[in-house]
């Protein structure tokens, strides 16, 4: 059962930041309300915004006494159309601690609806060879991602599998936004119950998934293939993935956007962990400070991220 505070959550979510394009907030105004570009760290930790031989600006987020060999590289979310915010650089630092002491690489990819696919993608690529270069051995790399994040953590991961490529150690991703064609059953189950996206006590017909997955929030996919796995993650395989933790709310529609990657990876023989919560929305993990259920799962991927990098 959710706890108090989640039900009530549920409504502020749906008041402020629902986006669905059938009487929610525009998807512009929602991406600029979280958009919050301050740029404090905790204490102990420096901020630097670098950039990539291929043009990529990045921050890195370092202890002050130096880092240990261990990279956390995190792909941050917003639809594609949100900055990094002050959110993600705290949440930075935590990572980082909880590798025992690791530098937390971001990177600022250009936003959508100017840049499109293949944009996010290739900036996402370049960010791993850049990590590369600069003296990182992957076996001492851990990738992770939310919403959007996580669809290109995905992205790039397929990318490298398939050009033979040594991949991270290991995965954490936090609700990824990995199906642009909406193909899973929880569309539909969940519409009517997802505060974010979906509306309430409605049935999703026909024609309102086509204003759902043609609204400003896909403008980031242009012309490409919505089938294609480097843009929906949904439709790849997963042989050879390093261990992989997943979360997801239980009501929210893109609940199967990770059940069916969770279970592709299963099949293919990956050591994969998915933490659902009932009745929570999207990343509700980084909402860590309100409620009880966000607190548990975000403790557990830092948990993840130490048992993996320690």
């Amino acid at each position: 059962m959710a706890s108090l505070r989640a039900k009530l959550g549920r409504i502020v979510v749906r008041k402020f930041y629902n986006m669905n394009p059938e009487g929610g907030k525009s998807f512009a105004e929602v991406t600029e309300m979280v958009s919050n570009y301050g740029t404090k760290v905790r204490k102990g930790f420096v901020r630097t915004v670098e950039r990539t031989e291929e043009g990529v600006v990045f921050e890195r987020i370092a202890p002050v006494s130096g880092g240990n060999g261990k990279l956390v590289l995190y792909m941050h979310g917003g639809g594609y159309s949100a900055g990094l915010s002050q959110a993600y650089r705290t949440q930075a630092c935590d990572m980082a601690k909880a590798a025992g002491g690791a530098e937390c690489i971001m990177p600022d990819y250009d936003l959508s609806p100017e840049h499109k696919y293949p944009t996010q993608h290739e900036q996402g690529y370049a960010m791993w060879l850049d990590v590369l270069r600069q003296g990182y051995q992957p076996k001492n790399i851990i990738l992770g991602g939310d919403s959007a994040g996580g669809n290109l953590a995905l992205s790039v991961m397929l990318r490298l599998r398939d050009e033979g490529k040594e991949l991270p150690h290991a995965m954490f991703l936090i609700s990824p936004w990995t199906d642009m064609a909406g193909s899973g059953s929880s569309y539909e189950t969940n519409y009517a119950v997802d505060p974010m996206f979906g509306k309430k006590n409605v049935v999703l017909d026909k024609e309102s998934k086509e204003r759902l997955l043609h609204s400003d929030m896909y403008a980031w996919v242009g012309d490409a293939d919505r089938h294609d796995p480097y843009v929906s993650p949904v439709f790849g395989s997963y042989e050879g993935f390093p261990s992989t933790l997943m979360t997801v709310g239980g009501d929210e529609i893109l609940l199967d956007d990770t059940l069916t990657i969770a279970d592709s990876m299963r099949k293919a023989g990956v050591d994969v962990t998915v933490i659902s919560h009932e009745k929570m929305f999207h990343i509700y993990p980084l909402y860590y400070t309100l409620f009880p259920e966000s607190k548990k799962a975000y403790k557990q991927i830092l948990g993840f991220i130490k048992d993996k990098l320690n």
